[in-house]
């Protein structure tokens, strides 16, 4: 199997828009709490900190219930790189989404985020990877456009057989001087 990223580029509206950024913010704005429990408490791991703070982040911030544990593992995951700094979050930073908050639509071209429709464009190519694809989907917002980055495991190509080659014709033997 060989992993590649599908891009696709959303076209939220007006309103899609501003909700995908809010959500965005809020989402942020929760792993920033999440990190300063977490630095607070010397609390690092995963399921210890979704013990600690689930019931308040969803209380405090009005994440749904996958979203807070999407923000939880956010903290988690960046804490595994070191626990000597406290982490904070940009407020536009990406947020990952997996499958119980993200379904795609590729006939229609739209993927429906948490509760909303966005229509997508993609090249060929790329809806072509959409059925393998694996895992969580990153919602980026980069230079004013939102994307959807999606993980897909591709199975590695069948070898086929070659009869013929097209190529440089071979040099001739040549002596250790390197004259023919």
């Amino acid at each position: 199997m060989s992993k590649i990223i599908a891009q696709l580029q959303l076209r939220p509206n007006l309103e899609q828009a501003a909700s995908l950024l809010a959500t965005t913010e809020r989402a942020n704005a929760a792993c920033d709490f999440i990190s300063a429990m977490a630095w607070k408490t010397g609390t690092f791991g995963k399921f210890a900190l979704q013990k600690a703070v689930y019931l308040e982040l969803k209380a405090r911030f009005g994440l749904s219930a996958q979203m807070a544990i999407r923000a939880i593992a956010k903290v988690a995951d960046a804490y595994k790189l070191d626990r000597k700094t406290q982490r904070t979050f940009r407020p536009h930073g990406s947020i990952a989404y997996d499958d119980r908050i993200l379904s795609y639509q590729p006939v229609r071209r739209t993927v429906s985020i948490w509760t909303l429709s966005v229509p997508f464009v993609a090249g060929e190519r790329h809806l072509a990877l959409l059925p393998f694809r694996q895992g969580e989907s990153d919602l980026v917002y980069r230079d004013g456009k939102w994307y959807l980055l999606a993980t897909c495991d591709i199975p590695d190509p069948t070898p086929e057989q070659v009869d013929a080659y097209l190529g440089v014709a071979p040099m001739p033997e040549c002596s250790a001087t390197g004259n023919p």
